[in-house]
């Protein structure tokens, strides 16, 4: 134990002579990035979408300078008299706030400057997705919607489009739960091949609200036979939000021959009726 504190003592010791040996020229000169808030570029119609990039990773000359929340101001310190920023998009990983990840499917947003000191330069954050993105789910339950593959083979409520409520465009994804009928399994109607995903990379995301719980998951097909495999449930909430889900684990094995995205909507609370809406799901991979 006494070696251990003579050794801290040391260290401690080291950095503060280090510290002191600094005079104020060398002390690294900052300049700012003031981060707006940032926009998603929808794949096919070219609008602005839904998402909840929640920081930005920035990179300056090749090296990580840290993550900052957006919309918001980073503090960077002047590298070399000209400076290659990229920005990523930032996420919630399974909507967990300790699993922060960048979305691999969101181009970097690049950035070239010869920063003066204590400057502050705007920066917009207008993603797209990458060019190697495969939806092969893009749901936005405007109409007829994939969501209709009977799983659990019962005859009570189903996903079905409604104008009550969306996230965005004219309609959403809804389902009406009971005490009678408090449970519903659905998949798409269209299958995934074994060896689609050439890269593993695999995510779901989409919009959710309303009262229940929801469930994200896959049915793989093997042989002729379907296994479910869940990998989040999420409570519903009173406002609209967005989530990303990682499927690559569940997609990476070749454990399967085809497999389809499913939705679960299970009842809780003690109102007599329970709904549920989604939109704009989308199975994202490369």
């Amino acid at each position: 134990m006494k070696s251990f504190k003579l050794l801290l003592i040391n260290i401690l010791i080291i950095l503060g002579l280090t510290s002191c040996g600094l005079g104020d020229s060398e002390k690294p000169i900052p300049f700012f990035l003031d981060l707006k808030s940032p926009q998603v570029i929808e794949p096919i119609q070219n609008i602005p979408g839904t998402h909840k990039i929640t920081e930005a990773w920035v990179f300056a000359d090749g090296q990580i300078q840290g993550l900052f929340p957006v919309p918001g101001i980073a503090p960077l310190h002047l590298i070399n008299e000209k400076t290659e920023i990229k920005i990523l998009a930032g996420i919630k990983n399974n909507g967990m706030n300790d699993n922060p990840v960048f979305y691999p499917f969101l181009k970097e947003v690049p950035l070239v400057l010869s920063p003066e000191p204590n400057k502050t330069y705007e920066v917009p954050l207008n993603f797209s997705y990458t060019g190697g993105a495969k939806f092969s789910v893009n749901e936005n339950f405007e109409g007829n919607h994939l969501f209709t593959f009977n799983l659990d083979n019962k005859t009570g409520p189903k996903l079905i489009s409604t104008s009550e409520q969306s996230r965005t465009g004219l309609k959403s994804g809804m389902v009406v739960l009971t005490n009678s009928n408090n449970f519903i399994e659905v998949a798409t109607e269209t299958s995934v091949q074994r060896g689609f995903n050439s890269r593993g990379e695999s995510y779901v995301e989409f919009d959710y609200k309303g009262e229940g719980e929801v469930a994200v998951g896959i049915a793989k097909s093997q042989n002729g036979f379907f296994r479910v495999e869940y990998i989040l449930f999420v409570p519903a909430k009173s406002d609209w939000n967005h989530i990303y889900v990682e499927f690559t684990d569940k997609i990476s094995p070749n454990d399967f021959d085809s497999y389809k995205m499913l939705l679960a909507f299970t009842k809780t609370g003690n109102s007599a009726e329970s709904k549920i809406y989604i939109d704009n799901y989308k199975h994202v991979h490369f």
